[in-house]
């Protein structure tokens, strides 16, 4: 049997304090590596890791549940191992004297229990798609409460294999340029969520209480987006999919076992998606084929840069449509034959022409300029000169001096 990488650490960055380093393991999320024993869960969206691979440059190419890939080169890799050891994670952690936190899950030992059966299948697009549904989640932290007599304590934790949840879906449906008739926007009232997020919603929503419990059940939302969205049967587009599309199979699949059969079907269906982020490095890297580089920019910021300004940034309705409108600039950009420079050369210095007399100082001759002269002869100003002829002093002072330089 080959022997897969499962264990990597990588070396302390020259800016950070030398104890401190990531830890890769397969099957978890990034850990940051101290000065104590116990691990501390890094804070990314990467993800979960899913292979470490030495590629054919001799460098590590770690790849994660989120599509996104890490390059690390030999001399930033303070130690790694494989599982030919036949080592038990806890027997490998002990070897380094590391142990996990106690709130970190299993790999799948949290997961919903059908989890790998809402989009088994995921073909991931290169090009923007003719006709789409765009996805966008806002989320809240879970929280486990504990009440003794009129105290209560929240912690956050681990449901279902994840530490937060979405609060707000929303899906904007597309053909080319032209909006669908696909308007989704729904909260959810998570009870792990804070009292905070409740209010939130109740406030950008403005319904009554009653109303927003009844709308926002969590199995009620999904219902109504496996029907209004997901029966379209059509490719769905994310910017930086990795927190969205996995949270969405999450939520889908926790509320499995009460969908209809019509409604599991269409989650057992083939999904096609399309990650604007990860477009946006085909853009970026054009003309920097030999050294192509990874580039996850935030999609207000790429927004600006393309001259798309979101007023309301960091709600998933609008963040729905501004990944539209960016997708697409980025598309028309794509397609925009690009300026191909080439070398620079020197040039010959520039020949200035020598100056001319102004227009008002030719018009001082002939016959003003010898009147001029008679004037100036005979003791006055330039001023006084300038007030008789009608012209400016500098105009006279002009004249005269050109005069006697002849």
């Amino acid at each position: 049997m080959t022997s897969r990488i499962v264990y990597l650490e990588q070396k302390a960055a020259s800016n950070a304090p030398a104890q401190t380093h990531n830890l890769f393991l397969v099957g978890y999320a990034i850990f940051q590596v101290d000065q104590g024993a116990t691990l501390r869960p890094a804070l990314n969206s990467w993800g979960k890791v899913q292979t470490i691979v030495v590629d054919h440059k001799d460098r590590f190419r770690i790849t994660f549940s989120s599509g996104r890939v890490f390059v690390l080169s030999q001399k930033k890799v303070l130690t790694y191992e494989t599982d030919r050891d036949e080592l038990t994670l806890t027997e490998r952690l002990q070897d380094h004297g590391l142990t996990l936190p106690e709130t970190t899950p299993a790999p799948t030992a949290q997961a919903p229990e059908h989890l790998t059966r809402v989009w088994p299948q995921v073909n991931r697009l290169t090009s923007i798609p003719r006709s789409y549904v765009v996805i966008d989640c806002e989320f809240g932290v879970l929280f486990k409460t504990q009440r003794t007599g009129d105290d209560v304590a929240m912690t956050r934790t681990t449901i279902a294999g994840e530490k937060a949840g979405i609060f707000q879906l929303a899906a904007l449906g597309y053909q080319g340029t032209q909006p669908l008739d696909i308007f989704f926007n729904r909260y959810v009232d998570n009870p792990n969520f804070s009292a905070d997020m409740k209010l939130r919603g109740l406030k950008e929503t403005g319904v009554t209480l009653d109303r927003f419990e009844q709308q926002a059940r969590p199995l009620t939302v999904v219902h109504a987006f496996i029907q209004q969205v997901l029966a379209r049967r059509l490719p769905l587009v994310f910017w930086d999919q990795g927190n969205d599309l996995r949270l969405l199979q999450n939520t889908l699949a926790q509320d499995y076992a009460q969908l209809t059969a019509a409604e599991r079907a269409i989650l057992q269906a083939p999904l096609a998606v399309f990650d604007g982020s990860l477009y946006t490095n085909e853009v970026i890297n054009r003309s920097n084929h030999q050294h192509a580089s990874r580039h996850f920019l935030p999609l207000n910021g790429v927004a600006g840069l393309l001259n798309i300004f979101n007023p309301h940034q960091h709600n998933a309705l609008w963040d729905a449509q501004t990944t539209h409108y960016v997708v697409n600039a980025l598309d028309r950009f794509k397609r925009t034959a690009p300026l191909i420079l080439t070398a620079p050369q020197p040039r010959a210095p520039l020949q200035l022409p020598a100056p001319q007399p102004t227009a008002d100082v030719q018009s001082a001759a002939p016959v003003q300029l010898a009147k001029l002269q008679e004037l100036r002869a005979a003791g006055q100003t330039y001023r006084e000169i300038a007030g008789q002829l009608g012209m400016s002093p500098s105009t006279v002072w002009r004249a005269v001096k050109r005069h006697q330089e002849r």
